[in-house]
């Protein structure tokens, strides 16, 4: 993350206009920049994407109280070095926020840091955020062949937007969607702001956290999105604060995802936020031990999950989007911590459909129960 407090003065910003930010806030950040980042990355090597296009749906003021950046500038700190390798490439940073005061003040940021290269675009607006997505959906210039799309929408609170304006664009467009499901201010409100909510949801009633969540991932998994993955993120009591949602059309996007994972959180099943004193990690262990305890951990549950389907037959493809989707493994660990140690337990059976024995990606499984 960037620290820019020095410009909270040199742009002569409003500190009354900024967000004092919380401390989940830094890692969701560093999640969703992360992501993005890999995203790019591949994105501008693959000769079919000409245009990358990033929508952030409420992208608050560019800058918080304490100086570190927001996503959307971290975003473009990302385009400017990516753009700068791929002149022929053009990259899109769609910016926008109810809050006028908020837009100004990211105008300057972003002015700032923009180093003015012809082949980075940024598109400001200040409207309503589903006034914002219905000029989205109706705006097909964005999306399309040769683009890669993410839209990135993070409310303030869980009944703010509505969900069928998000459904509508996933269900016409090809795009990647980044949601912030704000599950504690749904678990506190829902039954005494129920119009609130009820709105957000277009009228249709749920009676828990469960089947939102489930509602919430059928109107989001629809149209070319194929593949998903929720994070959740708790308070320092372990109580529930919000759920990073991840919708894909490709399974390398959600493969990306699960390494973008590892590499911010190390493994851990949730992100908790940190007590005063409390160490990043256990007192007794080192950074790396943890990350290899909490493998296994993840190791064992995909496995039991693996063999929860019954026997049956399944190709490593299957394996691995059934595995990468419902547990916190990412693709690279599944070979050497599920399919090899079931095979040596005799739970599970490589086919050998290939030629070579050591070809494990290309062939099929004979699946057992474990005992």
């Amino acid at each position: 993350m960037t620290n820019a407090i020095d410009l909270i003065d040199k742009l002569s910003i409003n500190s009354n206009t900024l967000t004092k930010k919380k401390e989940q806030t830094d890692y969701k950040i560093k999640y969703v920049s992360e992501y993005i980042k890999q995203w790019a990355i591949i994105n501008s090597e693959r000769d079919s994407v000409k245009e990358l296009s990033f929508i952030d749906c409420m992208c608050n003021a560019g800058i918080y109280t304490d100086g570190d950046l927001c996503t959307s500038i971290e975003v473009l700190r990302i385009f400017e070095e990516i753009a700068e390798k791929h002149p022929e490439k053009i990259y899109n940073l769609y910016l926008n926020d109810y809050d006028a005061k908020k837009i100004e003040t990211i105008k300057k940021v972003a002015k700032y840091f923009h180093a003015k290269k012809n082949n980075i675009r940024i598109i400001i607006n200040n409207d309503d955020v589903n006034v914002y997505l219905k000029k989205l959906y109706n705006n097909s210039k964005i999306f399309g062949y040769n683009k890669s799309v993410v839209l990135y929408v993070d409310p303030y609170d869980f009944g703010t937007v509505h969900i069928s304006n998000v459904h509508r664009i996933l269900e016409k467009y090809y795009c990647e969607l980044i949601f912030n499901f704000f599950i504690s201010d749904y678990v506190r409100n829902w039954k005494t702001d129920k119009d609130r909510i009820s709105t957000c949801l277009d009228g249709v009633t749920v009676e828990t956290k469960e089947d939102l969540i489930k509602y919430l991932e059928s109107q989001f998994k629809v149209g070319f999105i194929k593949y998903k993955f929720s994070y959740q993120f708790k308070t320092q009591t372990n109580v529930e604060l919000y759920q990073i949602m991840f919708f894909t059309p490709n399974k390398k996007g959600l493969e990306v995802l699960k390494d973008t994972l590892w590499s911010v959180f190390n493994g851990e099943f949730f992100h908790r936020n940190k007590r005063k004193n409390e160490n990043e990690q256990f007192s007794l262990f080192t950074k790396e031990y943890n990350k290899e305890w909490l493998l296994e951990l993840h190791a064992k549950d995909a496995r039991n999950l693996l063999c929860a389907n019954g026997e049956s037959i399944m190709t490593y493809s299957q394996i691995e989007i059934l595995l990468i989707e419902k547990s916190m493994l990412k693709e690279s660990q599944i070979i050497n911590n599920v399919i090899k140690p079931l095979i040596n337990q005799g739970v599970i059976t490589k086919m050998n459909t290939v030629s070579s024995k050591t070809n494990y990606k290309g062939d099929s499984y004979k699946i057992g129960v474990v005992k």
